[in-house]
């Protein structure tokens, strides 16, 4: 029986479900899992990496997992032409799925405690599944990954979102991985492992809202949720703050096919006024850069650098390993304005050149930077003007890690601005007012909104 591909409604019921008899504290949860194993994380030479050689590339001597690489990149895209950079070079497409089940009528996410050597929180809520294919063919050697059949034998299943999605194009070569969201049959038994917890949308938007407790793969498969089946206001139960209706209203909006025609040829216009043309080279070849055996960093300490960690952790596939890992520089950020336009919620976002992307450019955030890539704020748009924005207009100002897999403290500020209907925003022409509806049409159809935007986009369900 093939799979039954196609959006499931009830996932606004979901969001306003704070607890339920399924579901643990999510608070407690996470804290006694994080309790209930031991962990080690130290850094070390890259020389000192087993299994790993550090030449022109850093690679596992298997030939598998990932490698780091060195790129040269030229552009008309920004204020800089051309720059050299290390870039981590994953082939292998990832699984990222979400099990979904109704109880009493109300979507639950199964979602998994699981510890990543690279976040400041270490042990954070992620998706039922994360894993590349070198770790689910157990190349490392290690303990089968759980639920991964419903992901690749999902006949007769309910696939509610199923794409192939970029990841951090800054620092990942053409990465993408497979976002999934499964539903389940009410009346499907299912063996709940120990790290493992049913959540509500609703008890996962507090968690976003925290900060550091839902992981970056995570966040993008949740990316893929929209509201727009609902019933209309109606529906909406007991919500009464206006920014959340007018969220809510946002994802109807801008999803016929007309609408998303018109964003796709407007993309296309902007692939055409921008170039893009990036080289891997050796990492000795790069400017600026220091490939040394204990780290591989930029001269003056700025954009990011390549460092060893020695990692254990009981409750992983495998109790200890090695891998080299990407650490920026303190900072990141990332923003989203938006403003109720001719009736509807809108959000400002850009198209944006990345090095890493498959296809050179997509949508991205209304601001999104890292420290250490602009020497001035005037020469990023909207920046001087939006990042000390007056508190009354801050709708969300939370941190979120990034991919703890790769990347070692990578925090990023998630800001969400709504500015007054009288006020004026003056954006350059590669900016475009999105409603969530269209976003979200983009995200389901492929290489379109990038992942730091779907992140942002995430923490607004």
């Amino acid at each position: 029986m093939p799979a039954k591909v196609g959006r499931s409604d009830g996932f606004l019921a979901s969001s306003i479900t704070l607890s339920t008899t399924e579901t643990p504290d999510p608070d407690s949860f996470l804290e006694n899992r994080s309790a209930s194993s031991s962990y080690s994380v130290e850094e070390i030479p890259l020389d000192a990496l087993p299994d790993w050689r550090l030449d022109d590339r850093l690679s596992h001597v298997s030939g598998r997992f990932f490698g780091v690489e060195g790129l040269s990149i030229r552009t008309n895209f920004g204020p800089k032409p051309q720059w050299c950079q290390p870039i981590i070079v994953q082939s292998e497409i990832g699984i990222l799925g979400i099990i979904v089940k109704r109880f009493n009528g109300i979507h639950h996410f199964l979602m998994q405690a699981k510890m990543e050597p690279g976040n400041s929180e270490l042990v954070q809520y992620a998706a039922t599944v994360q894993a590349t294919p070198s770790n689910y063919q157990r190349v490392h050697g290690g303990r089968p990954t759980p639920y991964l059949e419903y992901f690749q034998q999902h006949a007769g299943r309910c696939i509610v979102f199923d794409q192939l999605l970029s990841e951090h194009a800054s620092w990942y070569l053409h990465k993408r991985n497979r976002n999934m969201i499964v539903e389940i049959p009410e009346d499907e038994d299912i063996a709940v492992a120990d790290d493992f917890a049913w959540l509500t949308l609703g008890q996962l938007r507090h968690q976003l809202e925290w900060g550091n407790r839902v992981n970056m793969n995570a966040r993008t498969v949740l990316s893929g949720i929209s509201y727009a089946a609902e019933d209309a206001p109606d529906s909406y139960g007991d919500i009464r703050d206006d920014f959340r209706l007018q969220v809510i209203e946002s994802h109807t909006a801008g999803r016929s096919n007309a609408d998303v025609s018109a964003a796709m040829t407007w993309l296309i216009d902007q692939k055409a006024k921008f170039s893009l043309d990036v080289r891997r080279i050796s990492l000795c070849g790069m400017d600026e850069w220091v490939c040394g055996t204990d780290s591989i960093r930029h001269r003056e300490d700025r954009y990011f650098r390549i460092v060893g960690l020695s990692v254990a952790a009981t409750s992983r596939e495998v109790n200890t390993w090695f891998q080299p890992m990407l650490e920026p520089t303190s900072g990141n950020f990332v923003a989203l304005i938006c403003q109720r336009r001719s009736g509807v919620l809108q959000f400002l976002v850009q198209a944006m050149v990345q090095p890493g992307l498959m296809d050179q450019l997509e949508l991205a955030a209304t601001v999104q930077l890292t420290p250490g890539s602009y020497s001035r704020p005037e020469e990023f748009p909207l920046l001087a003007e939006y990042l000390d924005a007056p508190e009354s207009w801050i709708r969300l100002k939370t941190v979120q890690s990034e991919d703890g897999g790769r990347f070692l403290r990578a925090d990023t500020t998630h800001v969400v601005v709504n500015v007054p209907e009288d006020h004026t925003v003056n954006a350059p022409d590669n900016y475009r007012w999105m409603p969530l509806g269209l976003l979200n049409r983009l995200i389901s159809s492929g290489y379109y909104v990038n992942v730091e935007a779907r992140s942002l986009i995430a923490c607004l369900l």
